[in-house]
């Protein structure tokens, strides 16, 4: 390795969070498995052992965001505490599913028959406690979704997406997470399962601030044009301000482009206000074209 691919690689590990890099999962398209071959890893540290700071961390984050909803959770054992969680709609139950799993990463990591190797490509993680068997088998990938799905949840509540955009957010995480994981037991052995009310993008979405709409029926109807009319393709999200509130809606809500006004409420933006945060600022950049001279 040379001394610029090493300065390359502690960038990438410094200040990687602020990349925007392809996401490569895997798809198996027949029964009969090819492996392929691979080169010696040449990092020191096991990528088995590596981030396991980071998600203790993140789990003491979750743990006390959720005994800070409700305090009675006090005390309770880790497993009493994912059994009282709140249940009251999807998000709540896709965070009590996120906090199952890093329950196990945290015991498997810390408790004294906590076992964490790597193999074939996979991350097995295993624990006795309380004489059940607890194991998670997952890609490294599985790994950093869990971690962006619960940095994502907990910092919604500073942005300015409704509840309904975020259950959107969190149901496509959840489900590729579960695709990557192949081996799961605790207590109640398999992850609860959640059908998907929307095909979401998670991967991408566009910012629109400028949209055509009429109401017309007791609907409102936005002008897209054909060749942006593929919602997998642009994942557009509608910022639009309706009766002095903002309202920002995911074009996979939409039917023909159109939205029954009375399913308008959930998309209300969180604060109801018209003004996005200051930090929005730099995603609506404009050209501001000046009388007299030429755009260069």
């Amino acid at each position: 390795m040379t001394l610029l691919n090493i300065m390359v690689a502690d960038y990438a590990e410094r200040f990687g969070h602020r990349l925007s890099l392809p996401e490569y999962r895997q798809i198996e398209i027949y029964a009969r498995k090819k492996r392929v071959s691979f080169g010696e890893d040449g990092k020191s540290a096991s990528p088995a052992t590596q981030g396991l700071l980071g998600f203790n961390s993140l789990f003491m984050l979750l743990d006390g965001f959720c005994e800070r909803q409700d305090p009675s959770l006090e005390g309770m054992p880790l497993w009493q505490r994912y059994r009282a969680l709140p249940r009251k709609n999807i998000t709540d139950k896709l965070v009590a599913e996120l906090y199952r799993i890093l329950r196990i990463i945290r015991l498997a990591s810390l408790h004294e028959t906590g076992q964490i190797e790597i193999e074939e490509g996979l991350i097995n993680l295993f624990c006795i406690y309380n004489r059940d068997v607890l194991r998670l088998s997952i890609t490294p990938l599985g790994l950093e979704l869990i971690r962006s799905s619960v940095v994502y949840y907990l910092n919604s509540f500073e942005q300015p997406y409704s509840d309904a955009y975020v259950e959107a957010m969190l149901m496509e995480y959840f489900a590729d997470i579960v695709n990557e994981i192949k081996n799961y037991a605790d207590e109640d052995r398999a992850l609860f399962q959640f059908r998907r009310k929307v095909h979401f993008s998670r991967t991408l979405r566009l910012d629109c601030d400028s949209p055509r709409f009429t109401l017309d029926g007791g609907r409102i109807h936005f002008e897209i044009g054909a060749a942006l009319a593929n919602a997998a393709r642009y994942p557009i999200d509608i910022f639009v301000v309706i009766g002095d509130v903002l309202h920002i809606i995911p074009i996979e809500a939409l039917t023909d482009f159109s939205l029954p006004l009375e399913d308008l409420p959930q998309w209300k933006s969180r604060s109801g206000e018209m003004a996005l945060p200051a930090h929005f600022r730099l995603r609506f950049g404009r050209v501001i074209q000046v009388a007299g001279q030429p755009m260069s």
